[in-house]
């Protein structure tokens, strides 16, 4: 087994399955707290199970990242067994999880090699990093060229959703009380992308069919795909979800499309029925 080990938020979200309880990762603990209630995320953990807390206590919902103390207890234990790991972690433009880990890791400076990345992204964008650092530790890579492989797929990888509620932008800053209020009014249905590692309201339509419109035209942007994946609210893919899907399977039939539950922690920035996509470029159209 390889001697690196990798350490990510348990709000990563995989397009496949099986990194979950890979032997090679730990994961962070993500807290979702609503009101006087928590409970911890894992990329396994649909929303459904919390669907209701959710909406009955709408805009209180919040993911509060792993704590500093946290981090130190996990790379404690695992330098029990290694002395390189990778830590990585949802954008520091989102929340404070990758500024913890830097301050976590510095305890063990000297004594154990702990790279700390800024994904620059979230959920499903953070489980593509994974992925790949996961893969090329597998094939042989060393500390170094796991780190070169993660920050060579940084660059290449794009995020999008639409939601139906503003209340969840105004909750995290994104907009003004009023211009909640005035766009849930009107039903304005915005998109917010990952740019420079923020959130960031884009374009607004009036409709879901338009807002699927434009999801698949911010796809199409794309001549050549490595990985696409659908991100939406349900335990499985709705008839929106399959509808995109099978449109984009049709522009590009070489890609395989993945599914996923979006989750509780990206729930706190699109709401309960926000319907994304996550793009891996392909390494030859990013040249």
């Amino acid at each position: 087994m390889p001697n690196i080990r990798i350490v990510t938020d348990s709000s990563a979200r995989f397009l496949d399955p099986a990194p979950i309880d890979h032997q090679l990762i730990t994961l962070a603990p993500n807290t979702i707290r609503i009101g006087e209630r928590s409970f911890a995320d894992h990329p396994a953990l649909s929303l459904e199970q919390h669907r209701r807390e959710f909406a009955d206590n709408p805009g209180q919902a919040f993911a509060e990242p792993p704590s500093v103390q946290q981090l130190e207890q996990i790379y404690s234990k695992l330098h029990e067994e290694t002395d390189q790991i990778v830590s990585l972690h949802t954008s520091g433009g989102i929340n404070p999880s990758y500024r913890n880990a830097l301050r976590a890791s510095e305890s063990f400076r000297g004594r154990c090699d702990i790279q700390v990345i800024d994904s620059t992204t979230l959920s499903a964008g953070l489980g593509l990093l994974v992925d790949g650092a996961v893969r090329a530790a597998e094939g042989g890579a060393g500390l170094e060229e796991v780190v070169r492989v993660v920050r060579s797929i940084i660059p290449r990888l794009y995020l999008v959703y639409f939601l139906d509620d503003l209340t969840f932008l105004e909750r995290n800053g994104l907009v003004s009380k009023s211009q909640a209020f005035l766009g849930n009014m009107l039903g304005i249905l915005p998109f917010l992308t990952v740019e420079h590692g923020r959130l960031i309201p884009m374009e607004k339509v009036r409709s879901r069919v338009r807002a699927q419109e434009k999801l698949i035209e911010f796809v199409t942007e794309f001549a050549q795909i490595s990985q696409l994946g659908i991100m939406h609210s349900t335990p499985e893919p709705d008839e929106e979800a399959l509808s995109v899907a099978e449109r984009l399977q049709a522009m590009y039939p070489q890609t395989s499309i993945r599914y996923v539950d979006y989750g509780p922690s990206i729930a706190t920035y699109v709401g309960l029925n926000g319907l994304g996509v996550v793009v891996l470029e392909s390494e030859d159209e990013a040249l």
